[in-house]
């Protein structure tokens, strides 16, 4: 039995296509079907359904349960023989969402790199919800998401950050729905955080489809009681700047993201912490891997310019009340 036709076979039962695996590992069909059929041939039983649809046997089920744990005990040996030999080569496994990643990965990279110039980072753009199942699966060192239940999903943090939701609206916009009364919503928004019971005549920029910031901020219009009024739905966090600028909408933000391009808004934006329940709402931010994964010291030094780098972020103020 070899090591390469457990890993064929694992690949083959996550997608239970033989084409697209073969496609997706660079390898002839054929030579796909000749490592399963010598797995098959070694325990003697069928491993897979062929017909109507390619299904895993009652065998191959087990089999696949016993080559997940052979390749996650290689993965974790060659970890440990990298901190063995003190290794400077290596490849670590990242998974995140790009709008966040975008702003902190590049000082992090920065510093890595002149430590270790040899080792490869492989970045994944995905969703918390998704980040969370390869951890799970082990398909990736370790990710970055947002408010995971760490107890559930029974995964171990190393780093966490409170990050705050801002909700930002330009003076123009406030003015036009509330007149005279702008300027005591203000001095509270600012000093209380933003009650969006306070803003229900305004227009609001939506992000869809909801992730986990999202859902927060509808919890929010749900305490307040009223549907919001979309002027935009947008799958990005970006255009808020110009949305801001023109007074076309009031925008939520994360403070990760905000650290970006705050700079770009005009100085009439008001940018208030949210609160919900009087309580300012966090997105909680955690470096999450399995505990079935064994770190190296690449992925531990990894981390720890993370956590660096999320205390810098947390520092920046970027709360501000219009003066215009």
């Amino acid at each position: 039995m070899e090591l390469e036709s457990l890993y064929y076979f694992m690949e083959t039962a996550r997608e239970l296509h033989i084409t697209r695996t073969a496609g997706r590992l660079h390898i002839s069909q054929q030579t796909l079907s000749n490592h399963i059929a010598r797995l098959e041939e070694y325990y003697g039983t069928k491993l897979f359904y062929r017909y109507p649809v390619l299904q895993l046997t009652n065998a191959g089920r087990d089999v696949l349960k016993f080559a997940q744990q052979v390749h996650q005990e290689e993965i974790n040996l060659k970890a440990r023989l990298t901190d063995t030999l003190q290794s400077d080569t290596g490849e670590i496994t990242l998974s995140a969402s790009s709008p966040r990643f975008n702003y902190y990965l590049p000082d992090v990279l920065e510093k890595f790199s002149a430590r270790y110039p040899n080792v490869t980072i492989d970045l994944v753009d995905r969703t918390s919800d998704d980040s969370e199942m390869l951890v799970q699966k082990n398909q990736v060192d370790f990710a970055v998401t947002v408010d995971t239940d760490a107890q559930k999903l029974r995964v171990n943090v190393r780093a966490t950050y409170d990050d705050p939701v801002y909700f930002c609206v330009s003076d123009k916009l406030l003015h036009r729905h509330y007149g005279g009364d702008m300027a005591g919503l203000k001095e509270k928004s600012f000093h209380e955080g933003a009650d969006l019971r306070d803003f229900s005549r305004l227009p609001f920029l939506i992000v869809s489809p909801l992730g986990r910031m999202g859902r927060r901020i509808a919890q929010c219009f749900d305490e307040a009681g009223y549907e919001p009024d979309v002027y935009l739905k947008a799958g990005y966090t970006t255009i808020m700047a110009p949305l801001c600028n023109a007074a076309l909408a009031g925008c939520f933000t994360s403070h990760m993201n905000l650290a970006r391009w705050h700079y770009q808004m005009n100085d009439d934006v008001n940018i208030f912490p949210l609160a919900f329940r009087g309580e300012p709402v966090l997105l909680k931010i955690y470096v999450i891997y399995s505990r079935q994964r064994y770190l190296n010291h690449h992925c531990r030094y990894f981390i720890d310019l993370l956590e660096e780098q999320f205390a810098v972020i947390g520092g920046e103020k970027l709360t501000r009340i219009s003066s215009c």
